[in-house]
């Protein structure tokens, strides 16, 4: 925000001349008839800021405490603190995510409900709001990092329980495997049960990927079966078992000693004779001699897997062609018969997650491999240390604030030349961090406070100080055009005309910020909220705290007072003769133009070449703005709906991705996504959707009735119909929905010579679906008891909830594209066959994680397009009702756009793609974005009298460029701060404000300045003038016809 007060005459005296009403003031100045326009008189501004110059210390003080009070009670008392767990990730309130709420709700509670004889369950889940689905995973993997992993939703079984299911036991099946480890006496006495267990794979163990160079000495065919590189790895397993043995960190043996890891060493190990008691010399010494063999039948095992293999099979690794034990994470996806080069291989250490913590401190001490030929990445199986990785990279973030509060505070000292204005100015600016929490908690409500809102502290560093320096500006500027008048004069005019100025650019940049809490995205909707408080609590408190703190600067040099605190430049005012006038001693005057003439010098030397060449320049920004908006054009979705917030090349982010090469991966990927369809539950999100931590209540379908005999016909044949979609899969090649189970139970119970209890109390003798209606609950939940099978819940005797399971094609890594045309196609199937579907069976609907994740990246790009048209339809009233042109309103959006999609087009050029960070990144910096034309637009049209377009031009770049450039380096210097955060989502947010920044300052001084000195009006505000002369012209009429015949009756 930037301003300066040298055109306060010049706008006074415009605005007098169209309107006869001073915008800058506030002043009415038309005289007329007395019921119909007032009389001139001072604003209520100029009369406030005339007695906050007489009592500065009243003024100050009072907002001091206020402010300070009302501080600590939002500290204290709103017990601030930030949550650096990731959550509020997720959409709340939508279709999809009311689905998904009221599924995860059920799924947390299904044994619960299951068990319930007393409907006690059911009562206090309907009753009350559960706490936040946040708050299931104690093992904190949920996490932005991994929202699309399946290790994350193991707490409710998803993705993960996908994984689980796909490889349930496949290597437990195979005897050999489990024999021949036995008969090793180094293993004789160790839980060798644990290799192929679900405890592997889903325990929080320690797992390594290894990543294997592409080339060595010129050649690509290096492969993790290389005998070096296979030394490499058995070396690096063997140091780090030995760490984690000595620091108690690993069990699986007896006498504190460790199982080896499960890996390609392993493998190896079990095919040479007393291969475990073999060090990884001794092994690799002799793995020539079955290197060939074993490389042959792994490769034909992998083939043999990659064709037959099925998903969700138990057993269906068991190939007889596999070599014992094999487990598809030993190698990559692209090994086989045609390519005996594996790239990417595992091992799997046997730790404890309580652990975890522990092993995380040592991290750095594990070995990864010399890196020459290959790399070892390491974290746990559920991602463990990413997560507490991004913890720890949030809080170290966090102390680069105070770079930023430094680069702050030496620009106010070397722009005011004042400690004291550089003390109050940074004040204002951290008082507004409390105020806008106080505001944010008793006022908005709002309890949840996410990292992301930390981003705010950058912003109002940067801002705030060119809020200050505003403010300074048109004290100073007024102080020397009114040498001999007192500080209430100069109060009176400069500080109504600084708080118009900074209303401006404040309006627009807080418009951006809270146009953007239409996401739906708790994380997202927090963030725009607080960072909009923050923008309007610096404006605030600059105007109770920086202009009080003006008063008393300027009352003290009046008094000749000079100190080092006070200002550290020569004074230039001083208290001249005994009748009191004022004047500006003569050699600090001359000093002070100097310096002003300096910049006006390099400034008017800038706008000589800008108009000389400005047809040039015009025709050079036509060809930017086609080049740009050409580049711009390029700006694509990313391929994946991942969300990154550390680089790819970071220890744990490789571990991440290095795993989705594994063969394992592959295989998964093939059991697509679990889903579910539900009957009886209606989507509803009943929580607090500004705290992710409040959740929602079950919220029955009071409609569902399945006892008919047409609803019951219409489920036992819906499931042949859904899988016989191109979009859905059975999570099992034998998989059956529960009422098809209940349906051949009740033909083989007909048939049967002792059929069981239930049956025959329950069912009436029925021998198939449906049952006459009076027998459905009871005998449908005779069955599901039986046998435990908890799709079917029932509450006192009566079925509420029918739970069908699915899979879809699409994997939980698929791209938004993939993931929205599997939505849209399952969706539109569904709302088909509930129009054909019988009365108390037509409001079944199906959720997935996968879509509640595509309906967050839909919706935050929504946001992004709609906050980003908000704010640019705000901007474009506020330069309308600031420059009253409509002429600069479009040049000013012109200059905008150039701004926005010059970023654009850097972004493109940076790899970037159109992800939901750089979308919210976008939208929330239009506003910034508009501030420097604003400015420029404003000095362009307050400009007295009509003057050519090229005088008012100079006027503008003359008057606003010193206070521009130094606003924007500001920014860009908090910006440049902000790129060394770790964090992407903050990196990124810093490198769009400083690309944003330095493309305002261009769009400000070449575009929007080279259009006016081009083609701009010479008269302005004539335009608009007309019409609001017109308008009160009108009123007037009105009035005085009003007047005359109340005058009439009178008489």
């Amino acid at each position: 925000m930037t301003g300066n007060g040298d055109i306060f005459e010049e706008e006074q005296g415009s605005v007098e001349k169209g309107t006869n009403f001073n915008a800058v003031t506030g002043d009415d100045q038309t005289a007329g008839n007395e019921e119909c326009t007032p009389t001139k008189r001072k604003s209520i501004f100029s009369r406030w800021a005339e007695s906050m110059a007489r009592h500065p210390w009243k003024h100050l003080l009072t907002a001091l405490v206020i402010s300070v009070a009302l501080s600590a009670i939002g500290i204290i008392v709103g017990d601030f603190s930030i949550a650096a767990d990731n959550a509020g990730w997720r959409s709340r309130g939508t279709t999809i995510a009311n689905r998904h709420s009221q599924y995860l709700l059920l799924r947390r509670h299904w044994n619960d409900l299951f068990n319930d004889v007393d409907g006690s369950i059911w009562q206090e889940l309907q009753s009350n709001p559960q706490t936040g689905w946040e708050e299931f995973n104690n093992d904190r993997v949920r996490r932005m990092s991994r929202v699309e992993s399946p290790s994350e939703l193991s707490l409710f079984e998803e993705g993960s329980g996908a994984y689980f299911k796909t490889f349930r036991g496949q290597i437990g099946d195979n005897e050999g495997f489990h024999r021949n480890l036995i008969t090793a006496e180094e293993l004789s006495a160790c839980e060798t049960d644990w290799y192929g267990s679900r405890s592997m794979i889903s325990g929080g163990n320690l797992v390594s990927v290894w990543k294997i160079n592409p080339s060595k000495d010129g050649l690509s065919t290096i492969s993790a079966l290389d005998s070096d590189v296979l030394l490499g790895i058995c070396e690096a397993e063997t140091n780090t078992l030995s760490i984690l043995e000595k620091r108690g960190l690993c069990s699986g043996c007896p006498s504190d000693k460790c199982l080896p890891p499960y890996s390609l060493v392993f493998m190896v190990r079990q095919r040479i004779e007393g291969g475990f008691d073999l060090s990884c010399t001794e092994l690799i010494a002799q793995w020539p001699t079955i290197q060939n063999e074993f490389i042959a039948s792994l490769a034909e095992c992998v083939e043999d897997v990659k064709v037959n293999y099925e998903p969700n099979k138990a057993g269906s690794l068991n190939f007889t062609s596999c070599p014992a034990g094999f487990w598809p994470s030993v190698v990559d996806d692209k090994f086989g018969l045609d390519n005996s080069v594996v790239r990417y291989t595992s091992s799997y250490f046997y730790t404890d997650k309580d652990d975890a913590d522990a092993i995380y401190g040592i991290v750095d001490e594990l070995d990864r491999a010399s890196g020459d030929t290959v790399q070892g990445a390491y974290d746990t199986t559920n991602a463990y240390f990413l997560g507490i990785y991004i913890d720890e990279l949030v809080n170290r973030d966090m102390a680069l604030a105070m770079g930023s509060a430094f680069i702050t505070m030496v620009a106010i000292l070397v722009h005011t030349g004042s400690p004291w204005l550089t003390l109050m100015g940074l004040i204002q600016i951290i008082l507004s961090f409390p105020l806008s929490y106080f505001f944010y908690f008793f006022v908005l409500k709002i309890e949840f406070f996410p990292f992301l809102n930390f981003i705010g502290v950058f912003v109002v560093f940067a801002l705030g100080a060119d809020d200050v320096f505003v403010a300074v500006d048109k004290w100073k500027n007024a102080r020397l055009e009114m040498k001999n008048n007192t500080t209430e004069e100069v109060a009176s005019r400069a500080l109504p005309d600084a708080a118009y100025a900074m209303l401006l650019t404040t309006v627009t940049t807080a418009a951006a910020f809270f146009a953007t809490t239409i996401c739906p995205i708790n994380a997202l909707y927090c963030f725009a909220a607080f960072c909009g408080l923050l923008i309007v609590f610096d404006y605030i408190m600059n105007i109770f705290i920086v202009f009080p703190a003006l008063c008393l600067y300027d009352k003290w040099l009046l008094e000749g007072r000079r100190n080092c605190c006070i200002t550290f430049r020569k004074k230039y005012i001083t208290r001249e003769d005994e009748s009191g006038d004022l004047e500006i001693n003569s050699e600090d005057a001359d000093e002070s133009e100097e310096k002003k003439s300096l910049i006006h010098r390099i400034l008017g030397g800038f706008y000589y070449y800008l108009h000389k060449f400005r047809w040039f320049s015009m025709a050079t920004i036509i060809a930017v703005f086609v080049v740009c908006s050409i580049v711009t054009s390029q700006f694509g979705l990313p391929d994946t709906s991942d969300v990154a917030l550390v680089p790819d090349d970071q220890h744990f982010k490789q571990n991440e991705r290095w795993v989705n090469n594994l063969l394992s991966s592959s295989l998964q990927a093939r059991a697509g996504s679990e889903a579910f369809i539900l009957w009886g539950i209606t989507p509803a999100d009943t929580g607090n959707w500004k705290d992710p931590y409040s959740f929602t209540t079950l919220k029955l379908d009071q409609s569902f009735n399945p006892k008919s005999m047409a609803a019951q016909s219409f489920l036992v044949d819906f499931c042949d119909r859904w899988f016989d979609t191109d979009f859905a899969l059975r999570p099992s090649s034998d998989y059956q929905c529960p009422i098809n189970v209940f349906d051949e139970w009740l033909q083989q119970q007909s048939q049967s010579d002792l059929p069981d209890e239930g049956y025959t109390q329950h069912c009436g003798a029925a021998t198939s679906v449906p049952v006459a209606e009076d027998n459905f609950d009871a005998c449908i939940i005779a069955w599901s008891q039986s046998i435990g099978e908890r799709s079917i819940l029932q509450e006192n005797g009566v079925v509420r909830i029918i739970v069908t399971s699915t899979n879809f094609a699409a994997p939980w890594f698929s791209s938004m594209e993939v993931l929205g045309k599997e939505w849209r196609d399952s969706e539109k199937w569904l709302e088909t066959d509930r129009l054909h579907a019988p009365e108390g069976v037509n409001r079944m609907y199906h959720t997935s994680s996968n879509f509640w994740r595509y309906d967050t990246n839909e919706r935050l790009l929504q946001t992004a397009y709609g906050a980003g048209a908000i704010a640019l339809s705000f901007a474009a009233v506020i330069l309308l009702v600031s420059s009253r042109s409509f002429n600069l309103t479009l040049f000013s959006v012109l200059s905008i756009g150039y701004v926005l999609i010059a970023t654009i087009a850097c972004l493109v050029g940076l790899g970037w793609s159109l992800g939901f960070l750089e979308a919210v990144c976008l939208a929330i910096l239009i506003g910034i974005s508009c501030d420097f034309v604003i400015h420029f637009s404003h000095a362009y049209a307050m400009h007295p009298g009509q003057q050519a377009r090229d005088v008012r031009t100079k006027f503008a770049l003359i008057h606003m460029g010193p206070s521009v450039l130094a606003a924007a380096a500001t920014t860009m210097a908090g910006a440049i701060i902000m790129l060394f955060t770790e964090i992407l989502f903050f990196g990124k947010f810093a490198v769009v404000l400083f690309m944003t920044i330095v493309h305002s300052t261009i769009g400000s001084f070449f575009v929007f300045l080279t259009i006016t000195d081009c083609i701009g009006p010479s008269d302005p505000t004539k335009g608009v003038d007309y019409i609001v002369n017109k308008i009160r012209q009108w009123f007037a009429a009105k009035c005085s016809k009003s007047v005359s015949l109340r005058e009439q009756d009178k008489t």
